[in-house]
């Protein structure tokens, strides 16, 4: 047994055969490494400490957050999510060009990117390019079904290209999602009013007015779609509502006018269009108060005959 456990404990002390032998040391970073290595961890850094001033999406130091952002892209030009802020900061800056260089950059690095197509398509939207920003709006739509304002977006993007019917499609789409979306009740009843669908326009356009009754551009179109069914004393009501939030604007004394005219108020009609006359005036719209000027005569010929 002596032997045996001692022809043991010797074996145990050979090195096994065909075993590994340690691993060399890993080859010494070259200086270009070493630099990499260097300028990665101080973007982490400089984004890590912008990322820190981010407080229920807003940068608690936009200032001091941007000048973060700008060191760490300088160092590591890939990093995505600085680009986005960046792109963020930059936009509510209203430098538009700049904002739309990084979303074009993280798109065509990262077409995945969901908030960059819509981040862009916002900006496309505020441009006039609305062909763009249904585009993006589209590819958020495909990665977010259930994003009731991406909808709402490319809604608004169909509607300045005349393509009225699938606005309301996704207005419509909207409006499945999130009911009470105010925007998407307000544009689906102008987008209905363009079809001529003036009693649906009307319905929407109430249910805008429950979810914010001092709207005025929300009051007047909801009088819009009422004169044009017809229902002259109701339109009357909202515009005086308008008024009264909004006294200067003269366009609602026109409409106004238009509304007490069809209600048989001939006179009071004569009275709002010379309010809108004297307010397009004093704005320096020489041209409006004119065409006022010219439809109130025709008024006044009806008024008193």
């Amino acid at each position: 047994m002596r032997i045996t456990a001692l022809l043991v404990l010797l074996l145990l002390c050979l090195p096994a055969s065909g075993c590994p032998k340690d691993a060399p040391p890993p080859p010494p970073l070259t200086p270009e490494q070493r630099a990499e290595q260097e300028r990665e961890a101080g973007a982490a850094e400089a984004m890590d400490h912008a990322m820190q001033l981010l407080h229920d999406g807003q940068f608690l130091d936009p200032d001091t957050a941007f000048d973060y952002l700008n060191r760490a892209i300088e160092l590591d030009p890939s990093l995505t999510v600085a680009r986005y802020q960046r792109a963020r900061l930059l936009a509510e800056r209203n430098r538009y060009d700049e904002a739309l260089d990084d979303l074009n950059y993280i798109i065509e690095h990262r077409p995945d990117y969901t908030q960059a197509h819509y981040s862009r398509g916002y900006l496309m939207l505020r441009r006039g390019n609305y062909r763009e920003a249904a585009r993006d709006y589209t590819q958020v739509i495909k990665a977010e079904p259930s994003r009731a304002e991406a909808f709402v977006r490319r809604g608004l993007s169909y509607l300045n290209l005349n393509r009225v019917d699938e606005a309301v499609e996704d207005f419509t789409s909207a409006l499945a999602l999130d009911p009470a979306n105010l925007e998407a009740n307000y544009n689906r009843g102008l987008a209905r009013m363009r079809l001529g669908r003036h009693e649906a326009a009307l319905k929407d356009l109430n249910q805008a007015f429950i979810l914010d009754s001092n709207n005025v551009r929300t009051i007047s179109a909801r009088a819009e779609a009422a004169i044009k069914v017809g229902r002259f004393d109701r339109a009357a009501a909202d515009l005086k509502r308008a008024i009264e939030l909004s006294p200067a604007e003269h366009g609602l004394y026109a409409r106004l006018a238009a509304a007490l005219k069809g209600a048989g108020d001939a006179a009071g009609a004569v009275d709002a269009l010379h309010s809108a006359a004297a307010l397009a005036r004093a704005d320096g719209d020489d041209t409006t108060a004119e065409a006022y000027v010219r439809l109130l005569e025709s008024y006044m010929d009806q008024a008193y005959p």
